[in-house]
């Protein structure tokens, strides 16, 4: 038994009540943890012309944003987190601007 789950297909229910609507499917999963970063900098150059440095970061601290646990009680990974969320790694744009 692992963290109080039987994972014997022979000794499971041959009924499973669920208590919950299948809208709440997601509710056990973590939430997302995901920080999105931005500095702006403006330098004038001379009258009427000035320069914008931009950094932006999307998931600065590369937060990895796991699936949701397997709630199949019939399923040998019952309970086990076996993928992660597409939100991908950290993403960092440099950019510059002109404004005249």
């Amino acid at each position: 038994m692992d963290a109080g789950f039987e994972r014997d297909s022979r000794k499971q229910l041959a009924s499973n009540i669920q208590t919950f609507p299948p809208r709440f499917s997601g509710i056990r999963a973590d939430g997302i943890n995901n920080f999105d970063l931005s500095l702006f900098k403006h330098f004038r150059i001379r009258e009427g012309l000035r320069a914008q440095v931009r950094i932006e970061s999307f998931n600065a601290l590369n937060h990895v944003q796991f699936a949701a646990p397997n709630t199949n009680p019939y399923s040998t990974a019952f309970g086990a987190i076996t993928g992660a969320l597409g939100h991908g790694q950290r993403q960092i744009t440099l950019a510059v601007k002109l404004i005249f």
